[in-house]
């Protein structure tokens, strides 16, 4: 992996995937597999529970600059500012109004089955 930095002044033309947090893990930062309550780190082997992990930003974007094409992939908490939160609190945000989302649909069809019970 190149450490080097570079100040790069470009256009945004697409982003790259949708997917732009990953669980990770504590100790390497690399993605980590969640199964059931367990996380695995397949690099450095690092376990835990799943309700722990953190998150982390990866941001892979299609760049123009003058008359050149760039993909580019940014990692980490240096994203946080420009979501205004870490990636750790926008996947529990994210998390927490898919729940809502879904609840009253869960709700609305527990109510519709309740009421078509007839009375014994």
């Amino acid at each position: 992996m190149n450490r080097r930095r570079k100040f790069l002044l470009a256009s945004v033309l697409a982003l790259q995937n949708s997917g732009f947090i990953y669980p990770s893990c504590q100790k390497c930062f690399s993605r980590i597999i969640l199964v059931s309550k367990r996380s695995n780190c397949p690099k450095c082997g690092c376990t835990g529970e799943s309700g722990n992990a953190n998150y982390r930003y990866k941001l892979s974007l299609k760049v123009a600059e003058s008359n050149k094409l760039f993909v580019i992939t940014v990692f980490g908490s240096c994203l946080d500012t420009f979501f205004g939160l870490t990636a750790t609190g926008l996947h529990r945000i994210l998390k927490a109004t898919l729940d809502k989302v879904q609840m009253p649909v869960t709700s609305y069809s527990n109510a519709l089955t309740t009421k078509e019970k007839p009375d014994h």
